[in-house]
């Protein structure tokens, strides 16, 4: 169930299931330990995959499907937060309690076979194959017409949330545009209509000619640490041409955005050694795919503070790095490819 919030105009999830998700959590030794490649008892392992529920897509180069012989594998939320099967009418319990029912989708993609490897340390090409597998399942998902947008997100760590260690993305479609994604879309259509101008074009555009806070770069894409960072090593990696809508992206730009993305997950990895963070693709809504206001983007958040009292109370952010600081120390970081 989706329930309104008339204080602030944003929709609460209520998925009490989740509650019931098993925890296999990364404990701070386990980052010195070595690698597991596979484990007996992981359900995202290959030859478990009976413990799971039926895959949604799998990228295989053998086998019958829910068997392994997978690179790339997806599959529903065993405690989903939304289900696709439930209704999307929105009902009222009276003036000022609105809701609607528990309507999405939430899936699991399973980023790779190997049980422990970290995002950043795998192989370009298996990069590559998540990203496509993600930007697949995102367009295939648009097509319900109930999802107004799909949040793409990856939790790596205790502190950032994650329960299970075998490495993971997730993906849920919702009903509504949660109110921070509408602030940031509302932001920048503001800025377009008084400059005619992208934001994120713009902003980028300033970074890229300053190179102060600009990580690394190739012809497509760029990362950098915003000017005004709200947590310490913030990153953004956004497009170099303009298109609102992940969903919309050339599917052939997207070799580059990962020889981008593991390099900067590689360079955090060593600079912070192995930093809890959260990664978050942002993009437009529904109806809003082919406007020109909006830059779809990647951010990655390092969980290396932990918000307190005032900034829970003000809703403003307390960053303890200057991103430019930040920005010198992970360019002068040496990583392996």
């Amino acid at each position: 169930m989706l329930r309104y919030d008339v204080t602030t105009n944003d929709w609460v999830i209520f998925a009490p299931t989740r509650a019931r998700r098993p925890h296999e959590l990364r404990k701070p030794t386990d980052r010195g330990d070595p690698a597991v490649v596979h484990s007996p008892s992981c359900a995202f392992c290959p030859g478990n995959e009976r413990m799971t529920p039926p895959e949604i897509y799998a990228d295989r180069g053998s086998g019958a499907p829910n068997s392994p012989g997978w690179s790339v594998r997806v599959i529903p939320n065993k405690f989903p937060a939304l289900r696709i099967e439930e209704d999307d009418r929105r009902r009222e319990d009276g003036p000022l309690f609105r809701y609607t029912g528990s309507c999405g989708a939430h899936e699991v993609i399973i980023e790779s076979p190997n049980h422990d490897l970290f995002f950043g340390h795998q192989p370009v090409d298996q990069i590559e194959r998540v990203l496509r597998t993600l930007h697949s399942r995102f367009n295939d998902l648009m097509g319900d017409r109930r999802f107004q947008t799909i949040v793409i997100f990856k939790n790596h760590g205790e502190g950032a949330g994650t329960s299970l260690r075998h490495p993971h993305w997730q993906l849920i479609a919702t009903p509504v545009v949660p109110r921070q994604l509408r602030l940031k879309h509302e932001v920048s259509t503001q800025y377009f209509d008084r400059t005619a101008h992208c934001i994120y074009c713009e902003l980028l555009a300033e970074e890229c000619a300053a190179q102060t806070r600009v990580i690394a770069s190739n012809d497509d894409f760029a990362a950098i640490l915003p000017y005004a960072s709200h947590v310490p090593f913030e990153t953004w990696i956004l497009p170099k041409a303009h298109q609102s809508s992940f969903g919309h992206a050339d599917v052939g730009r997207l070799r580059p955005l990962a020889e981008l993305l593991k390099t900067v997950l590689s360079r955090l990895h060593r600079a912070l050694d192995n930093p809890d963070f959260n990664l978050t693709i942002n993009t437009a809504p529904r109806g809003d795919e082919d406007k020109t206001y909006f830059l779809w983007h990647i951010e990655i958040l390092p969980r290396l503070t932990t918000p307190a009292g005032f900034e829970l109370g003000s809703g403003m952010s307390i960053n303890t790095v200057l991103p430019e600081e930040a920005a010198e120390y992970l360019r002068d970081t040496t990583v392996h490819s």
